[in-house]
């Protein structure tokens, strides 16, 4: 089982890096159309995952009081996000860009990519099928900030090449936050509801205060409608999951 997790999180984070550098080969416009979809079908798995898998298994375990732990948790990633500018960002030049230099950006996305090596870790914890789908969805919402993140690089000097090096550096640090919160979960019983519950926070913050925002600069009607589909479709995958658990 660790060994389908350590995969799952390669392709979740090592695999957006990779596809993120194959999305800066297209134009400018159709990078931003394309990302606006990614991020509507991502904040749908996320809050799916969170509301459907992380927080029932979670309150199965530790009773309701694990309502305390998200709440802690969604204060938590705040703060980080502000400490370390970690914050998922499809243009290049929002704030957290405009502020950070390349080894800032590092080191922010470095303990990203830790937090999504512990939510994968968890899902796999609860069942295979469900951290897959876990997976797809850290895939998924990796994938705007890692184009972003290669953006403010090339600006800034860097060679592709050593932008996607640097990225798929950063990447790898979500093995050991997976590998931590495995063997936390498995021989700590105790440490499993809180697991949960911290990486339902992390869902839903990420899902709530970068992605879902992102979707509302454009009030086009026909726009609009695709992109609640996509919610839905996001949302439909984790269903799908939890339905067909081993």
């Amino acid at each position: 089982m660790i060994a389908f997790t350590i995969i799952a999180v390669l392709i979740g984070n090592i695999g957006s890096v990779l596809m993120a550098s194959l999305m800066m080969k297209l134009n400018d416009d159709r990078i931003q159309k394309l990302t606006k979809h990614i991020n509507a079908f991502a904040g749908g798995t996320l809050l799916g995952a969170a509301f459907l898998g992380m927080l029932p298994n979670a309150i199965k375990l530790g009773g309701y009081q694990i309502s305390y732990a998200v709440l802690a948790g969604i204060l938590f990633f705040f703060v980080i996000e502000k400490i370390m500018l970690w914050r998922i960002c499809v243009d290049e030049n929002c704030d957290r860009h405009s502020k950070a230099g390349a080894l800032m950006l590092m080191i922010g996305d470095s303990f990203h990519n830790f937090l999504d090596g512990i939510v994968i870790a968890a899902a796999f914890l609860h069942s295979t099928s469900f951290g897959i789908v876990v997976a797809i969805s850290v895939f998924a919402h990796e994938i705007p900030q890692e184009v972003a993140d290669f953006g403010v690089m090339l600006k800034a000097g860097f060679s592709k090449r050593k932008a996607v090096l640097y990225n798929l550096f950063s990447g790898f640090t979500a093995i050991f936050g997976a590998l931590l919160a495995w063997y936390a979960g498995l021989y700590t019983q105790k440490a499993m509801p809180y697991i949960l519950a911290i990486s339902a926070a992390g869902f839903i913050y990420i899902a709530l205060a970068d992605l879902i925002p992102e979707l509302h600069r454009k009030t086009n009607i026909k726009q609009s409608v695709f992109q609640f589909l996509l919610l839905i479709a996001g949302i439909l995958v984790i269903i799908i999951s939890i339905i067909a658990k081993p």
